[in-house]
């Protein structure tokens, strides 16, 4: 099983429109990423070999109508050593335990291209100002 994978379809099938998500367990391959703000893009990185979740930690919006899954991840393996970033993939190896707290009402985000992602909407207007 693929934690971003699941982490996106599952609150597409149940409807999930804001909440927030915590886990840890132990993954196999994970890709994660570093945002460069200047470039507005990520630094990529995989780390293959098998590793503790530490910390999974994340949130559930919408965007353009559709669930938004946004989740990090701290993992490390044999050396103790931490790594950390915006999880992109990671596959399940021995178990993820994840807790999800769900919100009755929608949390948005709104496309920003000049900033290179997708801010929550912390106005709760269309234009994510204040």
């Amino acid at each position: 099983m693929a934690i971003a994978g699941g982490a996106h379809n599952a609150p597409v099938r149940e409807g999930v429109r804001a909440g927030a998500v915590s886990g840890l367990g132990a993954v196999g391959p994970v890709e994660l990423g570093f945002f460069v703000r200047e470039t507005a893009s990520y630094v990529r990185r995989v780390f293959e070999g098998e590793h503790e979740i530490l910390s999974l930690t994340g949130n559930f919006s919408e965007l353009d109508g559709r669930p938004f899954p946004h989740c990090h991840l701290v993992i490390s393996g044999p050396d103790f050593v931490a790594h950390g970033g915006h999880l992109f993939r990671a596959v399940v190896t021995v178990t993820c335990e994840i807790h999800v707290v769900v919100d009755p009402d929608p949390q948005r985000r709104v496309r920003r291209p000049e900033l290179g992602f997708n801010p929550l909407d912390l106005g709760g207007n269309e234009t994510g100002g204040p």
